[in-house]
Parts: structure tokens; C-alpha cells; sequence
């Protein structure tokens, strides 16, 4: 049983509303009754009243065509609110910008929530052989250059336990699910400031990333910028990554980071952690 169903807080009605908008996905955008009833193990009939709920408050849409039902404009504008709250992304867009228009190829800006990084910005290159991450999209931290430079610029600690936290699945043959050898990586990420990610969460492309700290020096975001193998010249990585840091930093200066509180974070967890 899982934990939100152990939790008598929790209104089930409520939930199992929830549940049915999470069943929408890449794999599955449209859904019937039928669908929605079976997987979450409910009656039809109260699978159909809650999508009606659900329709009628503009949270789900039916298709006219085939009867079935895909997520409503409602969550486009509950997003968007959300999305101009986020102050880090209303900062750091003139800087992605900037970094699109240099390298020529799309750029990325996520967060860490709990153990998965969250997609709040993608600007997309003019080029083709984009890459199909969005706004909102989901990943975990172990298969991509995000999620590695900000747990390569956390206390050892912390990146552990956010990496015991989950399953480290594969997302390709190339993605490294071992964590010692992830931490490992971690630190070699640090000493040279960016992170790298050839393959590990989608096939064809290589993701160098850095990460935006904040005024109290945690890293609170990362910036990435991505580009395809067909047409990548191995010799630049170490100028992408230069660059990528270039605006990482000026970024995290916007929000009041200097290197002052940094250095103090990694030294007050070494400390603790020898005092162990």
C-alpha cells in the first residue's frame, strides 16, 4: 500500500482525481473511460463521474472524434501562473536566450524537486534533430546533465541520499546506474565546474550542464545546453562547457550567490562529516 493511501488526511476522492490527470502522458494523451477505469482499478461508473467533474472544470477534454480524453487548457493556464512565480526563470531567460543564440542549439533550465528534475524553461534551436524534452517533463537526476550538476555541486551526503531515494533505472544502454561510480563522476563534475551527459537519458544527443546557486550557495537550478552527436565537434565540449558555467554564474550572481558562501557549505560538510 502506498504511503498517500496510509495517510487519513488525504481525501480520496480528491486523489483519485489526481491519479486520473496522471495517467496522461507521451505514451498515453488520450484515454477512454475503459482506460482511466482499469488502470486505476475503479467501477466505471466512478471513473466517469470523475472525469465529468474533471471536464466540466476544464481539467480534461474530449475528443469528438473518438470519444476519448486528453488534458484541458485548464492545466495550460494553472501552469503558466505557476511558471511566471518561478523567480529564477523570469532572471535566467536573457541568459538562456544568450546561450542559444551562441551555440545555436537549444537550451534548458530545470530544478530539483525532491528527486527529479523538473523542466521550467527550453528554448529550442532553429536547427532539426531537437530533442523532446518540454516544460513540465519530469526526469531523473542519474541520466541527465541537469540532474548531475546539482548533485555533483551538493554535500556527498545529500547527492547519496537523493540517489538511494529512487530506483536508477536505465534509460538507454549508456546510462550509469552504479552509485559509486555516479559519485565519483560527481566529483570530477565539480573540479571542472559543468557536467556532462552523452546518451544516458536519450539516444543521438551529448547535454553539458552547470548549476545555478543561489544567495545561501546551494545550487537551486541548473542551465544546460543540448546538442546532437551529427553534429557535434568533440574538440569544442571544453568551450561549451566554458560558456555554459559562463552563464551559470552570472545568473546565480543575479540572485545574490558569490563564492564566499560556497566554499563555507562544502567546508561545514566536510567537517561534519570527519567529526562523524
Amino acid at each position: 500500500m502506498s504511503e498517500k493511501k496510509k495517510d487519513p488526511r488525504i481525501i480520496a476522492s480528491l486523489q483519485r482525481a489526481l491519479d486520473i490527470l496522471s495517467l496522461f502522458g507521451p505514451q498515453s494523451p488520450e484515454l477512454g473511460i475503459t482506460d482511466i477505469a482499469k488502470a486505476l482499478s475503479l467501477h466505471k461508473s466512478t471513473a466517469s463521474g470523475l472525469v465529468y467533474t474533471l471536464q466540466r472544470n476544464g481539467y480534461i477534454a474530449q475528443n469528438p472524434e473518438n470519444r476519448r480524453y486528453h488534458l484541458g487548457l485548464q492545466l495550460v493556464e494553472r501552469a503558466g501562473v505557476l511558471l511566471d512565480q518561478i523567480e529564477i526563470r523570469k532572471i535566467a531567460m536573457p541568459e538562456l536566450e544568450y546561450l542559444r543564440d551562441w551555440s545555436t542549439e537549444s537550451v534548458n533550465l530545470a530544478i530539483l524537486e525532491e528527486n527529479q528534475i523538473i523542466y521550467i524553461e527550453r528554448l529550442l534551436s532553429e536547427k532539426s534533430l531537437g530533442f523532446r524534452n518540454h516544460i513540465g517533463k519530469r526526469a531523473w537526476p542519474h541520466s541527465t546533465a541537469l540532474g548531475k550538476a546539482i548533485l555533483s555541486h551538493l554535500p556527498a551526503q545529500e547527492s547519496l541520499s537523493i540517489l538511494q531515494s529512487y530506483r536508477l533505472d536505465s534509460m538507454t544502454p549508456n546510462t550509469i546506474t552504479d552509485i559509486d561510480e555516479l559519485l565519483k563522476q560527481f566529483e570530477v563534475f565539480r573540479q571542472q565546474g559543468y557536467a556532462i551527459e552523452r546518451e544516458e537519458n536519450e539516444l543521438g544527443g551529448l547535454c553539458i550542464s552547470a548549476p545555478i546557486h543561489s544567495y545561501g550557495a546551494a545550487p537551486v537550478a541548473a542551465v544546460s545546453v543540448s546538442i546532437p552527436l551529427s553534429r557535434l565537434d568533440e574538440a569544442k565540449i571544453p568551450t561549451y562547457g566554458a560558456k555554459v558555467v559562463e552563464v551559470a554564474r552570472r545568473v546565480s550572481g543575479k540572485l545574490g550567490y558569490s563564492l564566499e558562501p560556497r566554499a563555507s557549505i562544502y567546508a561545514s560538510a566536510e567537517q561534519g562529516a570527519a567529526g562523524a
